[in-house]
């Protein structure tokens, strides 16, 4: 299935989508706001995906979005819209403002001042033409080929889902109170999930994907991810039964992301310290995680979380949420940063289609140590008899840090090395816990989706509970 147009944008530029948010600002201020935003998007995509060995769709699509959020004597509005003509900009402005008129109202319902953002800090400077002018038989191509290259080295592998993607857009924030952010960005995503069939033996699923900015790394990251995929799916044939016990995991990067980060991210948050919903409140100072660095980066243009801006036009910049595993910061947004009494941190998040959230950008997770263990090959050798998890399905409680879930592409070390693979096992801890005690972390990281490098890691504390 084809749909949309057939080509991808050679370049898109931020003046007409500027233009069209000055205007809704300008009517939100005459409608009765006391502090108006907007949040416009717009952009270009091409996209192909096969599904069990078979084109099933390739897609183009093209628009732009203008969010608009009012302030009204402390009380929030917000709209949003797709269109730009003037009878619909001033709908969006008229409502955003009745909206909030009938709000209660909040003392930190305020906007920032504008800070000063440095040229070179902009994607747009950089931004791959290469990649923003991608056509049709390309993204079909690669797709193909993508899903082609991770079935290569063995019947036995099949391919469920392959696709490739390519965005080129553009944002601009605008305020009453003068900040004016414009920035245009183009990158590729790529994702591969599959499995292997050996007679009546299934494997179990395996998922990879990046993003890319660079078109020089374009085939690199294909052959990467298609072998990942095909190297765990045939790694998961033949399991066997784990083993129960209590003790030392080794986690791949993806494992440990879902199960022990995702907690130390949000308690992280401001927002959820404010509402009680966070086992790092009180704790900024506190050593919570010893060996371990936590950096949000948005400054490493290969992360697909890279920005100059956030969603409220704040500088973004390089943020040290834990050092030398201590808790650094919180990390806030405008309103949270107003309720504590400080400044935001740069983390607002989100789209033109609903008012800012809160979150971290870019994060790299990495040891403190200069003699940490090297590489995945090492981490295994530490661990010498156990249990590896490479992914991680189940429930986290991010107040809590409680996990409870299934290892996935599990499997049994002996000796340091992989000997088995292992049928899903359950595993559960709490992340707080095992970060206090201290994991070991590699040198060596993963990207991860394209938007945080991770550390392959020995936690100990965990519960192993096998079928």
């Amino acid at each position: 299935m084809v749909t949309g147009s057939t080509e991808a944008a050679a370049e898109i530029g931020t003046d007409a989508i500027g233009e069209r948010a000055q205007e809704l600002l300008d009517r939100a201020m005459k409608a009765g706001a006391g502090e108006a935003e907007v949040f416009a998007q717009t952009g270009r995509s091409l996209s192909a995906k096969m599904e069990k060995g078979d084109l099933s769709q390739v897609q183009a699509d093209e628009g732009s979005s203008l969010g608009l959020r009012v302030f009204v004597d402390g009380k929030l509005g917000f709209a949003s819209t797709n269109q730009s003509d003037p009878e619909s900009l001033e709908a969006v402005a008229a409502d955003a403002v009745a909206i909030a008129r009938m709000s209660p109202a909040d003392d930190a319902n305020v906007l920032p001042d504008p800070e000063p953002i440095e040229d070179a800090a902009r994607l747009g400077h950089r931004m791959d033409p290469a990649l923003a002018s991608v056509g049709v038989a390309e993204v079909v191509e690669r797709a193909q080929a993508l899903a082609a290259r991770a079935v290569e080295p063995d019947a036995r592998i099949s391919i469920d889902v392959a696709s490739y993607s390519v965005v080129a857009g553009a944002s601009v924030v605008l305020s009453s109170r003068g900040v004016d952010q414009r920035d245009r960005d183009a990158a590729l995503t790529m994702s591969l999930r599959g499995f292997a069939t050996d007679g009546d033996d299934t494997g179990g699923m395996d998922y990879r994907g990046t993003v890319v900015r660079d078109a020089a790394d374009v085939d690199a990251e294909l052959v990467r991810v298609a072998d990942e995929v095909a190297r765990a799916t045939i790694g998961n044939l033949g399991a066997t039964s784990g083993e129960s016990y209590r003790g030392r995991v080794a986690f791949a990067p993806a494992a440990l992301s879902s199960a022990i980060l995702g907690p130390l991210f949000g308690s992280a948050s401001a927002i959820a310290v404010q509402r009680g919903r966070s086992a790092l409140a009180d704790k900024i100072g506190e050593e919570i995680a010893p060996g371990i660095e936590v950096i949000d980066d948005p400054t490493d243009r290969a992360s697909a979380g890279a920005r100059a801006y956030d969603r409220e036009g704040l500088p973004a910049r390089r943020f040290a949420l834990v050092e030398d595993g201590r808790l650094r910061s919180y990390f806030h947004n405008t309103y949270s940063a107003t309720v504590d009494g400080t400044r935001s941190t740069g983390h607002a998040q989100g789209g033109a289609r609903g008012v800012p959230g809160l979150g971290l950008h870019a994060c790299v997770v990495g040891p403190t140590a200069a003699d940490a263990p090297a590489d995945e090959d090492a981490i295994l050798a530490q661990l010498g008899s156990g249990l590896y998890v490479q992914r991680f399905s189940g429930s986290v409680d991010a107040a809590s840090g409680d996990f409870s879930g299934t290892a996935k592409s599990a499997r049994w070390v002996e000796n340091g090395r992989v000997v088995r693979s292992v049928r899903e096992v359950m595993l559960s801890g709490n992340a707080f816990e095992i970060l206090r005690s201290g994991i070991t972390l590699s040198q060596a990281q993963e990207t991860l989706g394209g938007s945080s490098r991770v550390s392959w890691s020995l936690a100990d504390g965990i519960s192993v509970t096998a079928g």
